[in-house]
């Protein structure tokens, strides 16, 4: 039953990352909308931005919340957390942008699903994602060096 916990661990922490990214990824890209309004912009370009950058600004923030453990963790540790989480996020927006301007076709249908929500689909997942690997190798390298300072590999 040891390994059971860990598993539920991960899954809890993977879809509260999932829900709270989502939540404040779309809040950002609320607040995107809002200062593409209010800051009187009128160029596409900066609406694109504002909107990929709050997606990606929430949904890192967000998934790092959701993955937060300050346990043997420095600042330093975790500013180099949040910016990967954030690069990531950004990363992902670009992704699902990307994924959303090939879904309509342009004479005959419009898709389902608008782009700002591959938007923070794919911030969303992504920063997922590297949280996940990050807790892993976290997981995983620690007590495989335990075992190697114990010498009992399993060869």
């Amino acid at each position: 039953m040891e390994w059971l916990q860990p598993v539920l661990v991960l899954s809890v922490r993977s879809f509260l990352g999932l829900l709270m990214g989502a939540s404040l990824g779309l809040l950002g890209v609320g607040v995107g909308w809002a200062s593409f309004v209010f800051f009187g912009a009128t160029s596409g370009d900066t609406l694109l931005i504002l909107l990929m950058g709050g997606a990606a600004v929430g949904s890192a923030g967000g998934s790092f919340l959701a993955w937060l453990n300050l346990d043997y963790n420095t600042g330093l540790k975790l500013v180099g957390k949040a910016v990967l989480f954030l690069l990531a996020a950004i990363a992902g927006a670009w992704g699902g942008f990307q994924y959303s301007s090939v879904r309509e076709i342009p004479c005959c249908a419009k898709a389902d699903i608008t782009p700002i929500t591959y938007f923070v689909l794919g911030a969303v997942v992504a920063t997922n994602v590297v949280a996940l690997a990050l807790r892993l190798t976290g997981l995983g390298l620690p007590s495989l060096r335990r075992q190697l300072a114990l010498g009992k590999t399993n060869r």
